[in-house]
């Protein structure tokens, strides 16, 4: 969670990303980066706004209006906070029980519903593009671990080091490929030609870094781009798997 630093004057502005998105081409997700006003901030704002009005007693009115919130919440009703939503609780998951109506319901999580006044202010709103944020595995640099050089040269039946960033490895059709160049040095698009290092050749398989032995049966003297896919991101999987290439190719030497 970011804080931020609030201006009284109220010049922070904010701005979108953009993730492609992998389900249409030519699509991108926009997302707002998620930063946090704290209670202590808003009550500096209404003191700056507002002078000669009692910053603690405001503090102590809103600790008041929380507790009844809550409160009222936990009773079962929908609660509208400041008419900008309505808090109501639900139940988080379906029952299961051949005598329901003897069971005790737990698990239940908050949902908010936005306000009419709240849904308005928001067409109000425009941003800037703040940055396009690629999904896919980003490779920035490969090495040979034995020499530590980076020069686009790989030993066969040695190993190769990744850096970069979304690398780990994981989920259905996932792997690391090397992916042979065509005559006319572009790489080859049929993957039937790939060749994917085997899953116990991956010594390390972390977002910044991979490490894994080189597959037997590539060849000597011949260039390769490597192929990252995934559908790992975090502690979560994609519905489709993403895939990121190497900007240079590498030459297998002897």
């Amino acid at each position: 969670m970011l804080m931020i630093n609030i201006d009284s004057k109220r010049n922070t502005n904010f701005a979108v990303t953009l993730t492609p998105c992998n389900f249409k081409e030519n699509t991108y997700i926009a997302r707002v980066p998620r930063k946090t006003i704290t209670t202590d901030q808003i009550l500096d704002l209404i003191a700056a706004h507002n002078q000669g009005i009692d910053r603690y007693q405001i503090g102590h009115a809103m600790e008041l209006l929380k507790k009844e919130i809550l409160e009222q919440a936990k009773l079962g009703f929908a609660v509208d906070i400041m008419q900008i939503c309505k808090l109501y609780i639900a139940p988080i998951s379906s029952v299961q029980s051949l005598t329901p109506e003897a069971e005790s319901i737990t698990g239940f999580e908050a949902r908010f519903s936005t306000n009419e006044e709240l849904r308005e202010t928001l067409k109000e709103i425009t941003a800037a593009v703040s940055a396009v944020v690629d999904s896919a595995p980003q490779i920035t640099q490969i090495e040979n671990p034995v020499s530590g050089y980076a020069e686009g040269v790989l030993k066969a039946t040695f190993s190769a080091r990744i850096k970069g960033k979304k690398l780990k490895v994981g989920g259905e059709n996932s792997g690391i490929f090397f992916i042979p160049l065509l005559e006319d040095n572009t790489a080859n698009q049929d993957e039937q030609e790939w060749i994917k290092v085997p899953e116990e050749f991956i010594t390390t398989n972390s977002p910044k870094m991979l490490e894994f032995h080189l597959p037997r049966n590539l060849a000597t003297g011949k260039k390769y781009f490597i192929g990252i896919r995934t559908s790992i991101r975090g502690t979560q999987e994609l519905k489709n798997a993403v895939t990121g290439f190497s900007k240079i190719a590498v030459t297998i030497e002897e």
